[in-house]
């Protein structure tokens, strides 16, 4: 009988300890990433290499582009020479026009401050040396 009794008892025991590993806390982190592996960018040291190649290339403040957006009431501008920004102004209601306002055109522009808005009275054309649009 004692022996049963010892056999059953260790039985249950072994079951206890096998169930008991079962629940130990688990290492496996899933999709996360150590702290070790991840290191942002730096972007300050990149911004100060980006600074340090660019030159400073300055647009005229009056010599825009005509731009194919432009309509009657409105007028696209892309800066000279880097054409690198495009703006749009309205029209005033009477606009002076010297010489060719078409697409692509080189022009000097006059504004018109009216209150809050910003509108364009003149528009001259800009001969440059080099420069043949056709």
């Amino acid at each position: 009988m004692k022996r049963l009794f010892f056999s059953i008892l260790s039985f249950v025991l072994i079951t206890f300890c096998i169930s008991g590993c079962k629940m130990a806390p688990s290492n496996n982190n899933g999709d996360t990433v150590a702290a070790s592996v991840f290191t942002p960018v730096d972007t300050a040291r990149l911004h100060k290499l980006a600074v340090k190649e660019h030159k400073a290339i300055k647009d005229s403040t009056d010599i825009f582009i005509v731009g194919n957006a432009s309509d009657r009431h409105n007028l696209q501008l892309i800066t000279y020479p880097t054409q690198r920004d495009t703006l749009t102004f309205a029209r005033a209601h009477h606009i002076k026009v010297r010489g060719n306002a078409d697409f692509g055109h080189i022009v000097r522009i006059k504004f018109y401050i009216n209150g809050t808005d910003t509108l364009i009275s003149n528009v001259d054309e800009i001969k440059i040396k080099g420069t043949s649009k056709h």
